[in-house]
């Protein structure tokens, strides 16, 4: 296949593809009577589909549910919204509640549910997130009140209820803000309730009642909700108006709240969304039939565009197309596209303007001819023309509109496209091969070239979607990854994209291993891939090389059997060339690995300091004696304790029977074990010399050596039983062979001794000993 040649060709904005986002702005229709119709609609707790409405709670005592659209809309020019609410089939609580919250936030979380309606902190809980308005309707009569930690409310009592009222509160975030702005009664009169012919309860019925629908029937309710700038000054002016019916064919639209100042500053951009509750007492709560509006619209300006003419387009592709930037003019500030509509009339226009919930969701758009489909792409003024297999004209002419983020379409103008024949496909090769993707060695030049039968012009090189800037050469050197494609015009005119190639240059893992491996046994070698560090050989190969040169690749490695020094290299499957070697060697031992030890007591070295063996509290030292270089142990006490030092010290600190085990390794294929029994019978010590010399400068006193005895009671004897002397000092001389300051004559003499040891346990010891002089 021939290299293309460039020309030079001029044809209104091409792009390559993208995924498509969702729409930001006026209006928004969501009616909930089927299928979710946004995915940016989220509703959690409670609330679920049924039946045609957002059921947000059931009639069940402690529900509550809520619902948000996760999309902003600009605050600039106020918000109206409509919504028609149902709130029946219970005994009256809590209420539902409308609210709006910062736009820029990503994190949502309602406030406190039971009488704070899931917008205000409920009983140290904290209030939505990044709350800016909330309006209550309540059946109950909390939310008007300052209980459960609220800011503010109807005058009365903290606790006195407020039924059947609707109450504005303002922003707040956490457990802070969310004060009381305003309230009326509509199941009253004075001065905070409304005239007797207008007056309706907040539900339409009781248990057992059903909802209603129908505007004519008695118990109908839609709200609409208009936050207007303010002419001068900081905030909003805010009405709540209502259409209700109490009287059969006779609805009524009344204002409750009209003109009400609302002093805060909004962020740049708002959502909005819905909550209810129940508590001990309950209603079911629904809403359907949401549209969200601008307020101001009478300060917003029509988009204006103008006539586009001879686009040129191609048969056998989706041509993707956008608007010149100066053929659109958007007169509201900070206003863009957020929608664009095809027609095949200029008389459909109007319907669709008249209708604002046709003109909402753009994202699916699609107007299909006979010629083809036509579809906006959800960004800016970007969209396609996909002409139909059986198409066989040359133009093909329709009706276009562009919409902005505040909802405001232009009239219309005529939309031409020039339609040619399909062009041959233009493809890049990688190193001159037909591949759709490769992978390269660290430092590698891969070579991009663009293939194609026809000639083209405004040749493009596009990285990961990104123009790569001044490259419009027929071929493209790169040493960097990701995803490369080219797009050009044909020599009619036509959008040309490649398909996408993929370069890759893998990463070397990390290469660790022991730098000596001592080998088991003399004549028995171990596989030197279980030494490596996080070993992988499903994504990498590796490659182990002796000193004479001979390597041994993945499942070559375990045939290495001769001592010396190795080095060790690693690669991705993918790619041909090695990592950087690391070096071990491997140690061969003259004689096998065999594992050994002793013990003495750390303190004498002897196997033990009397005949009755040693005590629980003797530190023992364990001596290795193993073969075979071992280069790791583990010992096993038998007492649930262990060490990895080569002879370590240990105290049991109990009687019984343990069955002490060393294992030795020289790595993960080799080790040996060996097992001692340790007997240990007491828990104390207590020895008696058989004789003493006071006129000697050692053993001169007659004391006993102790372990483990806290407390002690001697008493010394004569032959005859006569008492000569007395100590209860475990850390004194002794007796000295004297009777009130007078030497006693050699002979034999008794004693008898009283103990308790530091466990507790009762011991008396008795006996004969020799004075020598």
């Amino acid at each position: 296949m021939p290299k293309i040649y460039l020309i030079a060709f001029l044809i209104v904005t091409i792009f390559l593809p993208y995924s498509v986002k969702g729409q930001q702005g006026f209006p928004y229709c969501e009616s909930f009577q089927g299928q979710i119709e946004r995915e940016q609609t989220v509703f959690g707790g409670d609330a679920r589909l049924f039946d045609g409405v957002l059921r947000l709670t059931e009639a069940v005592m402690d529900q509550s549910g809520y619902v948000y659209i996760d999309i902003p809309f600009s605050s600039r020019f106020g918000v109206k919204a409509s919504f028609e609410y149902f709130s029946y089939g219970g005994d009256g609580a809590d209420g539902l509640t409308v609210f709006l919250f910062d736009g820029a936030s990503n994190f949502f979380a309602p406030g406190g549910f039971g009488g704070s309606l899931g917008y205000a902190p409920r009983m140290g809980g904290t209030g939505l997130t990044r709350a800016y308005m909330g309006i209550g309707f309540d059946s109950f009569g909390n939310f008007g009140n300052t209980s459960e930690g609220k800011i503010g409310g109807f005058p009365g009592q903290a606790i006195q209820l407020h039924p059947n009222s609707i109450v504005v509160r303002g922003p707040g975030q956490g457990t802070n803000g969310y004060p009381f702005v305003a309230g009326v009664k509509t199941n009253e009169g004075g001065m905070l309730g409304l005239p007797e012919d207008q007056r309706f309860p907040i539900s339409s019925g009781g248990i057992g009642t059903r909802r209603v629908t129908d505007p004519d029937q008695p118990g109908y309710r839609k709200v609409i909700v208009k936050l207007r700038p303010k002419d001068s000054g900081i905030g909003f002016e805010l009405d709540v108006e209502m259409i209700f019916t109490t009287v059969r064919g006779n609805p009524r639209q009344i204002s409750l709240l009209e003109n009400i100042d609302y002093p805060y500053p909004a962020p740049e951009t708002l959502k909005i969304g819905f909550a209810a509750s129940t508590g001990g007492q309950t209603n079911i709560h629904e809403i359907r039939n949401l549209l969200v509006e601008v307020a101001d619209e009478d300060n917003l300006q029509q988009p204006e565009a103008a006539p586009l003419e001879d686009l040129v387009v191609c048969l056998g592709q989706e041509n993707f197309l956008e608007l010149p930037a100066d053929l659109i003019q958007l007169k509201n500030d900070n206003s863009r596209i957020s929608c664009m509509n095809f027609f095949q009339t200029q008389e459909e226009i109007s319907e669709q303007i008249a209708d604002p919930c046709l003109q909402d969701d753009c994202e699916s758009r699609v107007l299909r001819l006979q010629e083809g489909d036509f579809k906006y792409l959800g960004q800016g003024g970007r969209f396609s023309f996909t002409p139909d297999e059986e198409f066989s004209g040359d133009v093909v002419q329709v009706f276009y509109t562009v919409t902005d983020n505040y909802g405001k379409t232009s009239t219309g103008d005529p939309l031409t496209l020039r339609v040619n024949e399909a062009p041959d496909p233009v493809t890049v090769f990688i190193n001159d091969l037909p591949l759709d993707s490769l992978a390269a060695c660290p430092g590698d030049e891969v070579e991009l070239s663009l293939y194609s039968a026809d000639e083209v012009s405004e040749l493009e090189w596009y990285l990961d979607g990104e123009l790569l800037e001044g490259q419009t050469g027929l071929d493209l050197t790169i040493t960097g990854p990701g995803e490369y494609q080219a797009r050009a015009i044909s020599a009619q005119g036509c959008p040309l994209i490649s398909g996408s190639v993929e370069i890759n240059y893998p990463e070397f893992p990390g290469l660790e291993i022991p730098s000596t491996i001592f080998v088991c046994q003399p004549d028995l070698f171990p596989d030197i891939r279980s030494y490596i560090t996080a070993f992988d050989g499903d994504l990498f190969d590796y490659q182990i090389e002796n000193e004479a040169g001979d390597t041994f690749e993945n499942q070559a490695i375990p045939e290495i059997n001769m001592e010396g020094l190795y080095y060790l290299r690693v690669k991705p499957k993918e790619i041909d060339c090695w990592s950087d070697p690391v070096t071990f060697r491997l140690s061969v031992p003259d004689e096998p690995l065999e594992a050994s030890f002793d013990y003495v007591l750390n303190a004498t070295g002897l196997k033990e300091e009397a005949p009755e063996g040693i005590l629980a509290d003797d530190r023992i030292r364990f001596l290795d004696q193993s073969s075979g270089s071992p280069q790791s142990w583990q010992w096993d006490f038998g007492d649930g304790n262990t060490s990895n030092q080569r002879s370590p010290a240990h105290v049991f600190g109990d009687k019984g029977e343990f069955l002490v085990t060393l294992t030795v390794q020289t790595g993960p294929d080799c080790e040996a074990s060996y097992q001692m029994l340790i007997t240990i019978t007491r828990t104390y010590r207590v020895m008696f010399p058989s004789g003493f010399t006071p006129t000697r400068e050692e053993d001169n006193f007659f004391i006993p050596k102790t372990k483990a005895i806290a407390e002690m009671d001697l008493k010394i004897f004569s032959a005859w039983g006569e008492f000569l002397y007395q100590t209860t000092d475990l850390n004194g001389d002794g007796w000295d062979g004297t009777l009130e300051g007078n030497p006693l004559p050699p002979g034999t003499y008794a004693y008898r001794a009283d103990f308790l040891t530091t466990r507790g346990e009762q011991v008396t010891r008795s006996g004969k000993f020799l004075l020598i002089r």
